[in-house]
């Protein structure tokens, strides 16, 4: 009898402390959250998660002004325009358009500017997105990269939707441990020889609004979005379809306006929204620095 005690309780012992250890992985910094948007977070990350035959729960998150602060298409834009390689006025207009509109209005700019890239190899936008990161990656914002590696070690499928072209979006989502398969962004049609040709490939929904959560189902991972992410009304629709949590960022204080940024990223319309609907609300940082 005493033998069996001691083997229970050493048994009981390790349980224990395999289980620290797997709570030790998964304890978010609490570095740059709210306390109360750190204790939900927590909370979802301990949750009992099943991932037998790809069944694992999938958070969503949007790109740029979420993941991190800058705008991946406005300097990817700006590196094409440099190398002379894309028209600066045309590149300046759409930006200035697309921080104007709303709606099917601002559907019509992305579409635009898409056509700032027609002619241009995937080569050539490959590198321009490489240098483009360079910059970039100063405004990754730390609290979320802790968030999506926290949420992978816990058995969870991050995706990153986005309305960027899939080039402008790779680089940030490689620093962050997301693979290209999971990257659900503008695919742009190329012909044979791997031109663009100015459009959106027709393969796969546009992924922005709407087009967000259909991206999501034809990747046949809908019932299964359990957490959503955005900081835009663009995003609205990708954080209605989920079936568990939503958080919504807004830019502390402090923050630079960025010029692509416009009526849809307005911080009081932003908050009032996530106050309204019951989402997370979370002043985001702008990166290392604001750390």
């Amino acid at each position: 009898v005493a033998e069996c005690v001691r083997r229970s309780s050493f048994v009981a012992e390790m349980f224990l402390v395999m289980w620290w250890c797997y709570a030790q992985r998964l304890t978010l910094s609490r570095v740059g959250w709210s306390a109360q948007n750190y204790d939900r977070l927590q909370e979802l990350l301990m949750r009992p998660v099943v991932s037998a035959h790809g069944r694992s729960p999938v958070a969503a998150f949007d790109a740029d002004g979420t993941l991190w602060a800058g705008d991946a298409f406005g300097a990817f834009s700006d590196v094409l325009v440099q190398r002379g390689l894309v028209d600066e006025e045309a590149a300046r207009q759409v930006e200035v358009q697309y921080a104007r509109s709303e709606e099917q209005e601002r559907q019509q700019w992305l579409l635009k500017s898409l056509t700032l890239f027609r002619g241009l190899r995937l080569e050539q936008l490959q590198d321009a997105a490489e240098e483009a990161w360079d910059s970039l990656s100063d405004t990754l914002r730390p609290e979320m990269a802790d968030l999506v590696g926290c949420l992978q070690d816990a058995g969870w499928r991050v995706l990153i939707v986005t309305a960027s072209p899939t080039e402008a979006v790779l680089c940030g989502a490689q620093e962050l441990g997301v693979p290209e398969g999971d990257v659900l962004a503008v695919r742009l049609e190329t012909t044979r020889g791997g031109v663009a040709n100015g459009l959106p490939s027709p393969v796969m929904p546009l992924t922005w609004r709407e087009g967000k959560p259909l991206a999501i189902k034809a990747y046949g991972l809908a019932e299964r979005l359990a957490f959503a992410v955005g900081n835009s009304m663009d995003d609205i629709p990708m954080l209605a379809s989920s079936r568990g949590a939503c958080m919504l960022c807004v830019p502390r204080p402090k923050a630079d306006p960025d010029p692509w940024s416009g009526a849809a990223e307005d911080t009081r319309r932003i908050t009032s929204l996530a106050y309204d609907r019951g989402f997370w609300l979370h002043e985001a940082t702008c990166g290392p620095r604001d750390y």
